[in-house]
């Protein structure tokens, strides 16, 4: 949506959002009150929130009935995983306007995961939660996949669409899989700041994050340091929350594990970094185990509506795939 059509938007006030980089209503929702508090300390704050909550009410974050939350629920999309068995404990796959964790040890397979998803993504697209009428429902799109441990290998991605029969239409997935490859927390955050004109651009359905945490686990070392990388995880975990909200989109991402050693001498429990804040934002919370040879097994940790449960599947060349 373009700003022109808020009501409350002065001519003046546009021209200063487009020089902060805010061009359209969904961008300005996505960069958040507080940040554009910042950006724009010459614009009066009541001004500014008369603004932010006209353009939050037009992206369906306003008040409203629950037959008007069921019908917006209708749009909602969902991607599968790969696996049948994985998409049946996830109600289907990754969802839109929620962010899928997956969780787990080194070699567990969560990259393999969402590549996978990835690659089904750009080739089938997402299935919308209820046939909503003179739309398809099917959605494609392109995929973004963020990249912060080198672990997507474009020989890999491509191995696991050939394995999956789309060897005839490679040029689909060269054109519509967007790697972005995140080398700090600086440039995480640019890449977060410039996702939603991405998003616009390219008609992104789908953001695969591998892995979120691993930049400020490298740069936010000691204890000293807790409070800020728990803080500057929050911001961005709050911004794809807003865009996979505002933009009806989907977000997986991956998580690694920390030992933590039990007094009772049975070894040591392994939980996913970046504490309860990241468990707080992500829906679900899928932890991945290994199992017998190639066989990982799935178990739903946390939801707001999914019981939990668990699946098998095994990874292979076509990425992950049922048993």
């Amino acid at each position: 949506m373009k700003l022109e059509e808020l009501k409350r938007v002065s001519p003046s006030l546009i021209a200063k959002l487009n020089e902060i980089g805010v061009f359209s209503v969904e961008q300005l929702v996505v960069r958040g009150f507080l940040e554009l508090k910042k950006d724009l300390p010459d614009v009066s704050e009541d001004e500014l929130q008369d603004v932010y909550l006209e353009a939050s009410q037009k992206c369906g974050l306003g008040p409203m009935t629950v037959a008007e939350l069921y019908e917006l629920e209708k749009r909602r999309i969902y991607f599968s995983t790969g696996s049948k068995a994985l998409d049946e404990i996830m109600g289907g796959g990754a969802w839109s306007w929620s962010i899928a964790e997956f969780y787990g040890e080194m070699g567990a397979g969560k990259s393999q995961i969402i590549q996978t998803m990835a690659v089904e993504a750009v080739f089938k697209g997402g299935r919308r939660a209820e046939k909503v009428e003179g739309e398809p429902e099917n959605v494609t799109g392109s995929v973004v996949f963020i990249d912060s441990e080198t672990t997507c290998r474009p020989s890999r991605v491509l191995e696991i669409a050939k394995a999956r029969g789309y060897g005839d239409k490679l040029e689909i997935l060269q054109k519509n899989l967007i790697y972005i490859p995140a080398v700090d927390t600086e440039t995480l955050f640019e890449i977060i700041n410039r996702l939603p004109l991405t998003i616009e651009n390219r008609n992104v359905k789908l953001i695969c994050v591998d892995s979120l945490i691993t930049p400020f686990r490298a740069e936010y070392i000691g204890r000293e340091m807790l409070a800020a990388r728990q803080q500057a995880i929050t911001r961005a975990l709050a911004k794809l929350k807003r865009m996979a909200y505002v933009y009806n989109i989907a977000v997986a991402i991956t998580n690694q594990v920390v030992a933590v050693p039990q007094q009772t001498f049975t070894g040591s429990e392994y939980k996913p970094t970046g504490g309860f804040i990241v468990g707080h934002v992500s829906d679900p919370r899928v932890w991945i185990r290994r199992a017998e040879g190639s066989k990982r097994i799935a178990r739903i940790v946390d939801s707001s509506w999914l019981p939990e449960r668990e699946a098998t599947f095994k990874l292979s060349e076509k990425g992950i795939e049922d048993v």
